[in-house]
């Protein structure tokens, strides 16, 4: 028996090591569905003293930004990516410099983008759609008792366990560790 497959490949298998042969409908939720990159993710740790946010748009442009907590800035970068394979290529032009990214992409789920750069191996994590917004200094119980903040820059949001304490105004992100799902979550967080 030869099976056909429709990106063109083809499999041969022996009739006489098949027993039976059963067809059947994959539910939607079995497999992630079009899992894609454009949009935002974050990579974040706190002892590297940073967290970068990098948004990939639907015309192959991305804007990178880093901000550097622990020494009070930040910086931004944009220009064109391509997804070949699992090579993922970053490049940003400005004047005087030209940089260029290769990245072996190691895995990607509708909410992990995982890569191996030059550096070593990171972990990038899809940004929710929506927005927490804190008092400064005041706190917020926003998550389930069982989530664990897993990042928070302690600069202008401090985490304890599920709360988030606004320390001083402005906008920055955290990491979420979903309890019972195996998963962590971005959220940004804006504190007033």
């Amino acid at each position: 028996m030869r099976i056909h497959y429709k990106d063109g490949t083809e499999l041969d298998i022996a009739i006489s090591q098949i027993d039976s042969i059963t067809f059947v409908e994959k539910d939607s939720h079995d497999e992630e569905e079009n899992v894609t990159l454009i949009g935002s993710w974050l990579w974040a740790k706190k002892e590297a003293g940073y967290y970068e946010l990098l948004t990939f748009n639907e015309d192959h442009t991305y804007t990178g930004y880093d901000f550097y907590f622990s020494y009070g800035f930040d910086t931004q970068t944009y220009g064109w990516y391509s997804l070949y394979g699992n090579m993922l290529t970053l490049q940003s032009n400005g004047f005087g410099y030209r940089r260029r990214h290769n990245w072996f992409v190691t895995g990607m789920t509708g909410n992990a983008l995982e890569v191996m750069t030059n550096l070593g191996a990171y972990t990038y994590y899809r940004l929710q759609p929506e927005t927490i917004y804190v008092q400064d200094g005041g706190s917020s119980a926003v998550f389930d008792n069982k989530d664990i903040i897993v990042f928070a820059d302690g600069v202008i949001v401090e985490a304890e366990r599920n709360q988030l304490v606004g320390k001083t105004k402005g906008t920055t992100y955290i990491l979420v560790s979903i309890a019972g799902q195996d998963k962590i979550v971005a959220y940004k967080v804006n504190v007033r």
